[in-house]
C-alpha cells in the first residue's frame, strides 16, 4: 500500500471517529433530557394522586363553632391554608369568671357534612394559669390533607378546672412605642410586676388580629428575665417581619402570662 493510500485511510478512520463520538454524546444528551422529563411527569402525577380533590377544597366554606363553657369564652376564630397548604385553626380563649382557670385543654372536632367526626385534636394551653380577664391565643394545623375534602366544619371546646386560690403578683404589659424600620415592625414596650408578690416562668404572647378581629397569627416576645420582683420593670422588643407569607394585620395586642407565690385565703 503506498503512502498516500495510506494517508487516506487514517483520515477516513479519524472521521469514523469524530461521528462516532458525536453521536454519542447527542444520544446521552437526548436520554438525559429525556429521564428529568420523566421525572418530572413522575412527580406531578405522584402529588396528584397524593392529593385527589384538594384543587376542590375551598377552606373559606368551612364554618367554626364554638362549644360554651360556664366561665370561659373561645372568640375571634380564623381558619385558612398557610404557604404550604396546611390548614391553620386560631383563636382566643378568655376568662370571663371571676376564678383563675387551671389545667386548660383546647377541643377540636372536625366534621363533615353529616356531623361525623373525621379527626380530633387535644391542644395543651402553654400556660398554667389563666387569670380573670386574660385571653390565651391558640393555633393549630390541621395537617391531614387527604381529609380536606372531607371538611365541613370546625368545633371547638375548652376543658379545665377551677383554681379557687388568689394571685398576689400581678405583671402588666405596656406598649411604649412602634414604628417602621425598612422592612420590619418594631414594637418596644415594658412590663412591670404591679403585684404584691414574685413571679416566675414569664411568657408574653403578642396577638395580631385582622379588619375583622379575628386572630391572624401569633408571636411570643423574648424578654430577658422570666423572674421578677414586685415593682420591678424590664423592656421588651418584639421585631416582625413584613415579608409576603405575613398574613395582613390591623391591630395587635400583648398578654403576660406568669406563675405566682400564690397565697391561701384562710
Amino acid at each position: 500500500m503506498s503512502k498516500k493510500m495510506m494517508n487516506a485511510r487514517l483520515q477516513d478512520i479519524k472521521k469514523i471517529s469524530v461521528l462516532a463520538v458525536l453521536a454519542i454524546l447527542v444520544f446521552s444528551v437526548f436520554a438525559s433530557c429525556r429521564q428529568a422529563f420523566t421525572e418530572e411527569e413522575t412527580a406531578v402525577a405522584v402529588a396528584e394522586n397524593e392529593s385527589p380533590g384538594l384543587y376542590l377544597f375551598d377552606y373559606e366554606n368551612i364554618t367554626v363553632n364554638t362549644t360554651s363553657s360556664i366561665g370561659t369564652l373561645v372568640k375571634n376564630c380564623n381558619i385558612y391554608l398557610d404557604m404550604y397548604g396546611d390548614l391553620i385553626i386560631l383563636g382566643e380563649l378568655e376568662n370571663i369568671s371571676g376564678n383563675i382557670k387551671t389545667d386548660l385543654e383546647i377541643t377540636m372536632d372536625f366534621l363533615n357534612a353529616g356531623s361525623g367526626i373525621i379527626s380530633s385534636a387535644f391542644i395543651p394551653v402553654k400556660t398554667d394559669y389563666l387569670r380573670k380577664g386574660a385571653k390565651y391565643p391558640f393555633s393549630y394545623y390541621f395537617t391531614e390533607k387527604e381529609k380536606y375534602i372531607e371538611l365541613s366544619s370546625v368545633k371547638i371546646g375548652v376543658n379545665y378546672r377551677d383554681h379557687n386560690d388568689n394571685f398576689e403578683g400581678n405583671p402588666i404589659a405596656r406598649i411604649e412605642d412602634y414604628y417602621y424600620e425598612g422592612d420590619y415592625l418594631k414594637i418596644k414596650g415594658r412590663i412591670i410586676n404591679i403585684g404584691e408578690e414574685k413571679i416566675r416562668d414569664l411568657v408574653l404572647l403578642c396577638t395580631f388580629y385582622d379588619s375583622r378581629d379575628r386572630v391572624a397569627f401569633i408571636k411570643e416576645c423574648y424578654i430577658p428575665r422570666e423572674r421578677m420582683m414586685p415593682e420591678e420593670i424590664q423592656d421588651f422588643t418584639l421585631e416582625i417581619l413584613l415579608d409576603d407569607y405575613l398574613k395582613d394585620f390591623s391591630s395587635f395586642h400583648f398578654e403576660v402570662f406568669f406563675k405566682d407565690e400564690i397565697r391561701v385565703n384562710v
